[in-house]
C-alpha cells in the first residue's frame, strides 16, 4: 500500500467534511444535490483513494542506500 491504514482512515475521515462544504456552496451557486446524489459523491471519492491507496507504486522509489525497491 502507499499509505498506512491508520493514514488511509485518516484521509477518510477528512473526506467527510469536505463532501459536506461542498454539498453546501454548491447550493450557494444554485446546484441542488439530494443526500443521496451526496452519498454517492463521498463513495466515489472513498472508492478513488482506496483505489489509489491500494495500487502499486510503479515510479521505483529508491531506498536511503541507493537500492529500488
Amino acid at each position: 500500500m502507499r499509505i498506512s491504514r491508520a493514514g488511509l482512515l485518516v484521509a477518510i475521515a477528512v473526506l467527510v467534511p469536505i463532501v459536506v462544504e461542498l454539498r453546501t456552496v454548491l447550493v450557494h451557486l444554485g446546484v441542488e444535490m439530494s443526500v443521496t446524489e451526496t452519498g454517492l459523491l463521498a463513495a466515489a471519492m472513498v472508492g478513488v483513494l482506496l483505489a489509489w491507496a491500494v495500487a502499486p507504486d510503479v515510479r521505483g522509489r529508491k531506498r536511503s542506500n541507493g537500492e529500488s525497491e
